[in-house]
């Protein structure tokens, strides 16, 4: 490889050792041949899983990611320009898609760096979990299409203590044909617990599917339920 910069933006590689993509120009060591996938365009790498190179493409923007440790499981929360944009189960079997998303449509990679938006919604969310907050004050960043932004903003308005069916969501939203797509949207949501997906059930009561787990799915919606109660009476 010699390094040439007139290529830089006709092709990009990336190096299956390390995980990340590099111009042409790239100065940092030489991979072996072996390892070299080459893309026609950097957005072709990111969606592959390859992460932008420090050395030669250091991205403009950065998202702050760290990992808080609830009685569920490991989340990963991570803060862009001042607002939360993710808030994601560690074990959710779908966190490389949701992680492409975030960093091709916010242009940036991740770093492991707590923020003051990190550290609010980790107080929040502890606060939460020890039952003493029933809502969420946080600036959020939902990183989407229009439609699940529409979807995703609507889970914040399902009360703590109770839950709706993708049907009664979809009805909700004027879109009572678009049941699937509409649960599909509930499911690519990145800001869990905040975003109330959880609240989301099957039409006959079933928990159906949840990123963090069913177990973690009935514990959060049994900490609401009695909760709830609690305050009730």
């Amino acid at each position: 490889m010699n390094r040439d910069s007139s290529y830089d933006g006709k092709f990009y590689y990336g190096v299956k050792s390390t995980g990340i993509v590099c111009k042409p120009s790239c100065k940092a060591k030489n991979p072996h041949e072996k390892n070299i996938v080459l893309f026609d365009t950097f957005e072709q790498a990111i969606d592959a899983g390859f992460r932008p190179c420090k050395i030669c493409m250091k991205p403009l923007n950065v998202i702050q990611i760290q990992r808080y440790h609830s009685p569920c499981g490991d989340l990963i929360l991570g803060s862009f320009q001042g607002k939360l944009c993710l808030c994601d189960w560690a074990v959710e079997k779908h966190r490389d898609v949701v992680d492409i998303r975030l960093r091709k449509v916010l242009k940036a990679s991740y770093e492991e760096k707590t923020s003051d938006v990190i550290q609010e919604t980790s107080q929040q969310l502890d606060e939460y979990f020890d039952g003493k907050r029933t809502a969420f004050d946080i600036p959020l960043l939902f990183v989407g299409t229009e439609f699940q932004k529409k979807v995703w903003h609507r889970l914040l308005e399902i009360p703590y203590g109770k839950t709706i069916s993708y049907g009664e969501l979809a009805k909700q939203l004027d879109m009572p044909k678009a049941v699937r797509a509409v649960a599909n949207a509930n499911g690519a949501n990145a800001i869990s617990i905040i975003a109330p997906c959880h609240r989301v059930i099957g039409s006959d009561h079933s928990l159906t599917g949840y990123g963090g787990g069913l177990t973690a799915k009935k514990m959060l919606l049994d900490l609401e339920l009695n909760l709830n109660k609690t305050f009730k009476e």
